[in-house]
C-alpha cells in the first residue's frame, strides 16, 4: 500500500495552549454536533478506499499521486491514539484531495480524517471494519468552529480520539473534544476485525493529487500550517506522549514528489508536534 519509508528529522518547539492539552472523561451517549451519516464527498472517499485497499487499477484518473508523511508506530500494543488537529474552515481543495491530519491504530476500526476535496471540509469517521467507507462526516463550519475548535499557533485546530473501548469485540471509538459544553461527544463507534491490511498506528499528513510541477491543493494552501500537537498514544494500557522510544518519523516519498515546491515537512518536537506548510 505504502512505498519504502525514509526517516525525517525534528526542529525546534512551539508553545500549545493549555486548553489543548487536557480534557475531562467522556459522556456516554452524546453525539457530535452537525455528524451525518456517510459524506457528500464521494469521489475523495472513493480515492481514500481504491490506494488504502490496494485498488490501483481502479483509481480515478484525477489521481496521479499518493503521498504521506509523518508519524508512525509499529506494533498491536497500540489501543488509542489522542491528538490536537488543525482544521481550516477557508481552506477550499479542488480537483485533489487532500486528508491531512489523518490517525489510526493498528487493528482500529476507525480512522479520524480531516478531509479538504471539492470545496469541502470535513471531518470524518473512516470504518476500515464493516463498510469500509466514510460512517460519520461533521463540516467543518460556524456551528463545529463554536464547539469543536481551539487556537493553536494563530490557527483553529480540533482534539480528537481514537480508542479501543472493547478488547473482546475489538471496539473503537472516535471522539471529538466539545470545548463549549466541556466534554468529549461520540462520533462513531464499530466494532469487528480491520480491513486496512496495516497492522501500524499513524498520524500524518496525506494527499492524493495530480499535476506536473505544482498541484492544485499546493496553491490552495497557501500560507496554512497543516499541524498536528499534543499527539499521544495509548501504548500497553496507558497514555504517554509520541516520542523517539515509541514512534518513528517517516515518509513514502521525497519532498519533490507532493507536487508542491517549497513544502516544508517539520518536527516541531519530538514526536508529538509536526508541521506541514509552505
Amino acid at each position: 500500500m505504502r512505498k519504502t519509508l525514509v526517516a525525517l528529522s525534528a526542529a525546534v518547539v512551539l508553545s500549545v495552549p493549555a486548553t489543548a492539552l487536557a480534557a475531562p472523561a467522556p459522556e456516554a451517549g452524546t453525539g457530535v454536533v452537525g455528524a451525518v451519516d456517510g459524506t457528500s464527498q464521494v469521489a475523495a472517499a472513493d480515492r481514500f478506499r481504491e490506494i488504502r485497499t490496494g485498488q490501483a487499477g481502479q483509481r480515478t484518473p484525477a489521481t496521479s499521486i499518493h503521498d504521506d508523511w509523518g508519524v508512525y508506530t509499529g506494533g498491536s500494543a497500540v489501543t488509542g491514539q489522542d491528538a490536537v488537529q488543525a482544521a481550516y474552515s477557508d481552506l477550499s481543495v479542488s480537483g485533489d484531495t487532500l486528508y491531512a491530519p489523518t490517525m489510526k491504530a493498528p487493528g482500529s476500526c476507525v480512522e479520524l480524517v480531516t478531509a479538504y476535496s471539492n470545496g469541502a471540509k470535513q471531518v470524518w469517521a473512516w470504518d476500515w471494519c464493516v463498510g469500509v467507507h466514510v460512517a460519520k462526516s461533521v463540516n467543518v463550519d460556524a456551528t463545529f468552529r463554536t464547539n469543536y475548535v481551539t487556537s493553536v499557533n494563530g490557527h483553529d485546530s480540533y482534539h480528537g480520539k481514537v480508542e479501543q473501548t472493547d478488547a473482546s469485540k475489538n471496539t473503537w471509538t472516535a471522539s471529538l473534544f466539545n470545548y463549549h459544553a466541556n466534554r468529549w461527544d461520540t462520533l462513531y463507534t464499530q466494532s469487528g476485525t480491520d480491513q486496512s491490511r496495516d497492522n501500524r498506528s499513524w498520524n500524518i499528513f496525506e494527499v492524493y493529487a495530480s499535476g506536473s510541477t505544482t498541484a492544485a491543493y499546493c496553491t490552495a494552501l497557501g500560507t496554512r500550517n497543516i499541524e498536528s500537537s499534543s499527539y499521544k498514544i495509548k501504548l500497553n494500557g496507558s497514555w504517554q506522549a509520541a516520542g523517539t522510544g515509541n514512534t518513528s518519523v517517516l515518509s513514502n516519498s521525497s519532498t519533490a514528489n507532493f507536487l508542491c515546491p517549497n513544502l516544508s515537512r517539520t518536527v516541531v518536537h519530538a514526536n508529538d508536534q509536526w508541521q506541514v506548510h509552505r
